[in-house]
């Protein structure tokens, strides 16, 4: 059996290329993160996916509380390579401090259940959105599997919102139905030239994520909301949360690219938000 080795692609712009200048950096992260245990049962979560600079330290306060699991990690399909809703097997993706096999039965199992999700080495090649979440889960519980879904996202009408609804559902149905998964979708939020903008767009956008609510988000996406680069992500995600038993959302770290560069343009929004 030939097995594909993804090499990292973010590693030295997004986030260090040196192993102990990584782990140096992420128990920065871990440390002074606020949130440390969560009460809830928390069955999704969403993350950011900018440099470890900008959103690590949003992204951490789901980390820090993270526990042992398996994990499907939706991402943002940037380039638009391949079909609506991409995956990988007999594949092992590569990070600085240490490697992650995907799960080729999940992955077996979800292509031929599905009908909507194909097979597509190319469509994961050259995206950063699922790898950048890789070091965290290694450094904060080591050994896990994962299967990775790239979300190419379409417009923002009612036939993708269907078709992210029927992946998502047979997601969740899948990973509740074999135990010991999790669900993290991976997007960055509203995009503006002011903070104030963003930070008002992005309150909007929790409405509608908190309640699970992907129509109204949808929406949103279509109205005042344009530059959220994964939405299709984030729908996807939210379904799947919704199928393993999710009632509501709860947004556990905010902040912009503003709050660490004022200069850089267009401010971009960050959040975590968990799902139980």
């Amino acid at each position: 059996m030939v097995v594909i080795l993804r090499s990292p692609i973010a590693a030295g712009m997004l986030y260090d290329l040196n192993p102990d200048n990584l782990r140096k950096q992420l128990d920065y992260f871990l440390e002074n993160a606020k949130t440390k245990k969560l009460k809830e049962r928390v069955v999704a979560a969403l993350v950011p996916h900018s440099s470890y600079i900008y959103s690590g330290k949003v992204a951490t306060e789901f980390y820090s509380a993270v526990d042992q699991s398996n994990f499907v990690i939706i991402g943002s399909n940037h380039a638009a390579y391949g079909s609506a809703f991409t995956t990988m097997r007999n594949c092992l993706w590569k990070t600085p401090i240490g490697e992650v096999v995907v799960d080729d039965f999940f992955a077996d199992r979800l292509l031929k259940e599905s009908g909507m999700v194909e097979f597509d080495a190319f469509a994961h090649e050259q995206e950063y959105s699922i790898e950048v979440q890789l070091p965290f889960l290694l450094h904060k519980i080591g050994e896990f599997k994962m299967l990775p879904i790239a979300v190419n996202d379409q417009l923002p009408d009612k036939e993708f919102l269907e078709n992210c609804r029927a992946v998502g559902r047979m997601i969740g149905k899948l990973a509740k139905a074999m135990g010991g998964w999790k669900i993290i979708g991976s997007s960055d939020l509203s995009k503006a030239a002011q903070k104030e903008f963003v930070e008002i767009a992005d309150r909007q956008l929790f409405k509608s994520i908190t309640k699970l609510d992907c129509k109204d988000l949808f929406s949103r996406v279509k109205g005042e909301n344009k530059g959220v680069c994964g939405y299709g992500a984030i729908a996807t995600t939210i379904f799947a949360a919704k199928e393993m038993g999710a009632k509501r959302g709860r947004v556990v770290g905010y902040g912009t690219s503003a709050d660490i560069d004022e200069t850089m343009l267009p401010v971009t929004g960050y959040a975590s938000v968990i799902f139980y």
